[in-house]
């Protein structure tokens, strides 16, 4: 990727001399950019532009090219593209629209530039994208007409959307965080967003990555280059509908939608997700600070009553307000004029007009042991204090690095002088109080997700007997069927996961002979392919207490299910023996086309559509990631206990989960795994799965 950025000489292919001409903008941000490089403009009809000579064609340039840009109608690339190859160029970015976004004409299209490429060995960029952007050289080629108006930084940016990227780069602007790369990557066709975040991973000049994206390529490739990053990366995942436009088979699909599988995926490669302008700002401006690593927060403000709101909002984020030591406090209010204010954590400095006195408490908040980060809280109402604010600032600034702990500074001043701070200093300014704390929060977590992700994780594997689940699975196959209830609870089994054994029978006579041999009372759910549901069309009956009962439920299930799928192909019933007491869950599990296996706990039954409540990880997972699963619903509280609840058997559920991880992982034939419910008992007493649905 290094040749995208780094090119010695360009040639901007669709110039021409009109000044309505976009391919004219190109070179002229590449002169107003200050390129290191040597320009070429290639048009059809030849020409000058500014003092520069337009070639016909790219074969007519003398000299060896780098990179083609090409902005050119669709239906010309082909052949540019070609002409490229023939000429030694060998990367591109193509600019150009009307691709497979336009139909199935601009995918031919596609597919002849793909053949020429491979042929050729050219890497390129695109197309319909806006180009990039390299501030270290001066490599700038989005054909809008640019000034300088994003400063140097260490950010950089991986854009699907050129529209998009050049608004993430106003808000750097607006923000005074600096740009180092930015790219606009368009269809994706030859090179991915994966394959830029890998270069940027190891890009000397990026410290920090921000991806758009409205589509990934290959996720899980996305997950393992992010979890080599020493780097914060950020992530703005748009066109989170239900993308699949389907009717799940199973619970487990439609709780498990792709936006939340995306969310699960991002946050276990140490991704932080971001879904606002806001929180973007945060994220661009705080994690490029040392990371707030530890929970204990010091407040320090020139205002009592923004020293108050501070710690309401650091309560909120879950902050624990740093203890500071009586000798700490005495030497600080030696410098007070008058003892009106009580010393606390949060550190009330309005009896303190000293700025530089603000810089030595600040330094000694930082040395204290049990402070991992600080909000200073500090206001510029005159012209007379601007300059001394800004030394401040600096001072600020060499001493989070010295430290290595952050200090996040809010400051109410004139606007004139915010714009004046976020211009000048490649520091982060806030003007929100409650927004200085969250932006600690985001440090916080994503130093905590950071260290998960890159963690050495261990997947636990069980003994389990996958040969007895390829088997069912074959079978099923040559039945053009997914798995029948009795085949689905064997299959649990195989892999150790506790199921109510059941009977099959055919008929209500054969039921009731096998409900005297396990004993009253006993449940009956349908055996049938077709009924994904069999609780919505009657076909699991509870609590049948003997046979006449049973008899009478087997055909009140027939005439019920009958009714509404005349045409499905009942196999009877299994017959289980009634479980009762716990608390019921849903686990499952599926494939997605991005992802691959996907695991999932909820709180089960009837109403799990209605609460959605349920917990996603991508595959395999660790322990750690199965109990954390269980600590994210909402329900765990109960599940611990709470309320004189007896503790249910979390360890058992960890297990389970465990165990559906391994069964997905092994057989990418599951397309869904719905285990509904699966009664979780008391502590030391396990879980039992009651019903499993399995579909191929």
């Amino acid at each position: 990727m290094h040749e995208i950025f780094y090119p010695r000489s360009v040639a901007v292919v669709g110039v021409s001399a009109r000044k309505s001409n976009l391919g004219r903008n190109i070179v002229a941000n590449l002169i107003e950019f200050g390129f290191d490089g040597i320009v070429y403009a290639v048009g059809h009809r030849g020409g000058v532009i500014e003092t520069r000579r337009i070639y016909v064609s790219v074969g007519d340039i003398p000299d060896h090219i780098d990179l083609a840009v090409i902005l050119t109608p669709a239906e010309t690339v082909p052949g540019i593209l070609e002409e490229c190859g023939q000429k030694g160029v060998r990367w591109a970015i193509i600019e150009s629209a009307g691709f497979r976004e336009y139909g199935p004409a601009g995918r031919k299209l596609e597919e002849e530039m793909m053949r020429i490429a491979d042929n050729y060995g050219i890497r390129y960029v695109g197309p319909n994208c806006i180009g990039a952007i390299n501030l270290e050289n001066g490599f700038c080629v989005p054909f809008p007409r640019l000034k300088r108006f994003v400063k140097p930084g260490g950010v950089s940016v991986v854009s699907q959307s050129g529209g998009v990227g050049m608004s993430v780069l106003n808000l750097m602007a607006n923000e005074g965080v600096g740009l180092n790369k930015f790219v606009s990557v368009g269809n994706m066709l030859n090179t991915d967003a994966e394959d830029l975040l890998e270069y940027l991973i190891e890009d000397e000049g990026t410290k920090l990555i921000f991806l758009y994206l409205e589509s990934m390529t290959n996720g899980r490739r996305l997950m393992e280059i992010a979890r080599r990053s020493p780097k914060p990366i950020l992530a703005f995942k748009a066109n989170i509908g239900e993308l699949g436009q389907r009717i799940a088979a199973s619970h487990t699909a439609s709780l498990s939608s792709d936006d939340k599988v995306v969310d699960a995926a991002l946050r276990q490669a140490g991704i932080v997700r971001v879904h606002d302008a806001t929180s973007l700002g945060n994220n661009l401006k705080i994690l490029r600070l040392p990371p707030m690593k530890g929970n204990n927060l010091a407040i320090i403000s020139r205002s009592g009553g923004h020293a108050v709101i501070a710690a309401d909002a650091c309560e909120l984020s879950g902050f624990d307000l740093a203890t500071f030591p009586d000798s700490f406090l005495r030497e600080i209010e030696r410098h007070f004029r008058a003892s009106v204010i009580r010393l606390t954590n949060p550190l009330d400095l309005g009896d303190l007009f000293d700025l530089d006195v603000y810089a030595q408490i600040v330094q000694q908040t930082l040395e204290l042991e049990a402070v991992d980060g600080v909000v200073f809280l500090h206001t510029s109402l005159s012209r007379a204090e601007h300059q001394a604010s800004r030394l401040l600032l600096e001072r600020l600034m060499e001493m989070t690095l010295r430290y290595s702990k952050p200090v996040a500074m809010y400051i109410s001043t004139a606007a004139h002088e915010v714009n004046y701070l976020k211009t000048n200093y490649d520091f982060p300014v806030f003007t929100r109080v409650v927004e200085t704390i969250r932006a600690l929060e985001i440090s916080h977590r994503h130093h905590q997700q950071h260290d998960q992700a890159r963690a050495t994780q261990t997947f636990p594997t069980f003994d389990v007997d996958q040969d007895a689940v390829r088997s069912l699975i074959q079978q099923a196959k040559a039945a053009k069927r997914d798995l029948l209830l009795p085949e689905a609870v064997q299959a649990l089994e195989s892999y150790g996961i506790p199921a109510a054994r059941g009977v099959a029978a055919a008929t209500a006579t054969d039921a009731q002979a096998a409900a005297e041999l396990m004993g009253y009372p006993v449940a009956i759910k349908v055996i049938a392919d077709q009924i994904s549901h069999k609780s919505d069309v009657g076909g699991v009956q509870l609590n049948l207490r003997n046979g006449p009962a049973l008899a009478d439920a087997f055909e009140d299930m027939n005439c019920r299910i009958r009714r509404a799928h005349p045409t499905a192909t009942l196999d009877g019933v299994l017959v289980q023996p009634m479980i009762t007491g716990g608390r019921e869950l849903i686990l499952g599990g599926r494939q997605d086309p991005q992802f691959g296996p996907v695991v999932l706990v909820g709180l089960g039954g009837i109403f799990v559509e209605i609460f959605k409540e349920a917990s996603v990880r991508v595959a395999p997972i660790s322990r750690d990631d199965a109990a954390e699963m269980i600590e994210e619903l909402r329900g765990a509280p109960i599940l611990k206990g709470a309320r004189g609840h007896k503790r249910s058997d979390i360890e058992a559920l960890i297990e389970a989960l465990l165990r559906v991880s391994q069964l997905l992982v092994d057989f990418p034939e599951i397309k869904e795994l719905d285990i509904n419910p699966l009664r979780l008992f008391h502590d030391g007493e396990g879980c039992c799965a009651l019903d499993a649905r399995i579909i191929l």
